[in-house]
């Protein structure tokens, strides 16, 4: 096989903005990019007068200019432009004017406590993730959804058919301070990914089981000695990828973005802390010996995503985990120089005893607006969120206006007309970004993906395991999680980094058990179970 040249590399690295994944939704970015202020939100203007939504159809939402004033984050492969052809859009749409402040997503956190701290909120802040709700709605930061739910037609109807989504964000007072996004989830999508193209040269089988991907491995090793068969990236520097690969084991591992430290299992109906299972000890073991024959990338736990996309598109290695967007990133770029490069989908290999053939759920996301309880204009900020969740502006915050930017043929397939990369269209447009839609058609991205793309995501969805809850905590129940969860998380990322990398030997298993113990563990599973259990007397209510 022949090995990437530089200038192969350097293909990559130039395409790397135009393809980046498409995870933009996922809340982090790896790069950086200025914050951008279209406006410094101002609500104590009072300038807007109260608007009648009584426009005819052909006509917007408002017979009278309204302002809303905006949070959102920007996103670094697409930073936000107050010129986009979606504010333009929904501006003729609506009759809204907006007053945005953008802020990077890296930086985002920051930007919004320090507009928490002054009192002075916009009208609407786009979120992502519950954190911050569970943070200040008991603080009477935002308006309580429920309260409001007769004057918003479309979203009270959306919001009859999918409660059970809505759970996902409701907060631990049963209020719902969060509009739920709905379809953004699937840019989240990752699984398994490897060189079809090396394996076809090499004769070799995907792998279904534990046995099957060891020898694949070493087959490969062999095949390329200079090698390391299988990476994996850091996610800046946290160990993100064993809450993909755990399930895989029949175990869990602490997923933080969901504010949740321990994995439920729908079976017996108990919380259990994955980290010190025997299952999850099983799967450091297998990685400890393939990190120490060779087979794993040796800095698969600090390299960064730059690092890690070199090591693949370079062919020194052939498996790994990342968003099925990958496929197109990969795929576009080295083409160019190696026509036979093919990065494609692999089904999840179940591993050890207990392991399934399936993967995390990964097509997961909380993110949306909250209305601050400051608002002046309270009933032109709930008309124009409940008219995002109409067919109309579904439709429309997805695709944008009949014809005008995409082509559509007879059996009713859409194509976009000029851009062949989601990153391409949401730079250009801004559809599909943070504070533009809340209802979410997929299919626009979809519409530039290839073949093996759109494939790829049809098949992985077959192997996706069960959701786990989204939970939210009182007060007295995160203050536990933000202090045993948090020393607890951050003792077991240190010992599994050492047993992953032989620095803490396997005989010591029980003794790092008992150690997590003692760090809390039965008070971190009481608030988890205490929490659940309100969310499943919401659903039985």
């Amino acid at each position: 096989m022949k090995r990437t040249t530089k200038k192969s590399l350097a293909l990559l690295s130039t395409a790397a903005f135009a393809l980046s994944m498409l995870a933009g939704c996922s809340g982090g970015s790896s790069g950086s990019s200025a914050g951008s202020d279209a406006a410094t939100a101002d609500t104590a203007s009072e300038s807007t007068a109260a608007s009648e939504t009584d426009a005819t159809a052909d006509g917007p939402l408002f017979s009278d200019p309204v302002e809303i004033s905006m949070l959102i984050p920007s996103h670094a492969s697409w930073p936000f432009q107050d010129d986009w052809y979606v504010i333009d859009m929904i501006n003729e749409e609506t009759n809204v004017d907006f007053k945005i402040t953008s802020v990077d997503t890296e930086g985002f956190s920051e930007k919004l406590n320090l507009t928490m701290s002054s009192g002075e909120l916009p009208d609407l802040i786009y979120l992502i993730g519950n954190a911050a709700v569970q943070q200040y709605a008991p603080q009477g930061a935002f308006v309580n959804i429920l309260d409001h739910l007769d004057e918003m037609p479309n979203f009270k109807a959306w919001y009859e058919e999918n409660q059970a989504y809505a759970l996902n964000f409701m907060s631990a007072d049963g209020g719902l301070y969060q509009f739920p996004e709905q379809g953004v989830d699937e840019t989240n999508r990752r699984g398994w990914l490897y060189r079809a193209d090396v394996f076809e040269e090499l004769g070799l089988e995907v792998p279904t089981n534990q046995d099957e991907f060891y020898d694949v491995l070493v087959k490969l090793k062999e095949a390329y000695p200079d090698s390391y068969p299988l990476a994996f990236r850091s996610f800046a520097g946290q160990l993100t990828q064993l809450n993909m690969i755990a399930p895989s084991w029949g175990t869990s591992f602490i997923d933080t973005g969901d504010n949740r430290f321990l994995g439920y299992d729908f079976e017996t109906g108990e919380w259990t802390f994955g980290p010190t299972s025997p299952e999850f000890k099983e799967m450091l073991e297998f990685y400890n010996k393939l990190y120490e024959e060779g087979l794993l990338l040796p800095n698969f736990l600090t390299i960064d995503t730059k690092g890690w996309q070199d090591v693949m598109a370079a062919s020194d290695s052939f498996i790994t985990i990342d968003y099925l967007s990958r496929i197109d990133f990969f795929n576009n770029s080295m083409r160019e120089s190696d026509p036979d490069f093919t990065m494609a989908y692999m089904a999840p290999p179940s591993f050890g005893e207990n392991g399934v053939n399936k993967f995390a759920y990964s097509a997961k996301g909380v993110y949306g607006f909250v209305v601050s309880s400051q608002t002046k204009h309270l009933d032109e900020v709930l008309a124009y969120v409940d008219w995002m969740y109409s067919d109309e502006a579904k439709e429309l915050l997805s695709w944008g206006r009949p014809g005008e930017l995409y082509e559509e043929d007879a059996e009713g397939n859409r194509t976009w007309k000029t851009y062949t990369t989601a990153a391409e269209m949401k730079q250009d447009t801004g559809l599909q970004t943070f504070g533009f839609y809340q209802l979410y058609d997929f299919g626009g991205e979809m519409a530039t993906f290839t073949e093996e793309l759109r494939t790829a995501t049809e098949e992985a969805r077959q192997y996706d395991l069960q959701q786990q809850p989204v939970l939210a905590f009182t007060e007295e129940e995160q203050d536990v999680v933000n202090t045993i969860g948090t020393n607890i998380q951050t003792y077991v990322n240190e010992q599994i980094s050492k047993f992953m990398l032989g620095e803490r030997s396997f005989d010591e298993w029980d003794a790092y058990v008992a150690e997590v113990e003692a760090l809390g563990l039965d008070q971190l599973k009481a608030v988890h179970e205490s929490s659940y259990a309100r969310v499943l007397a919401a659903q039985e209510g």
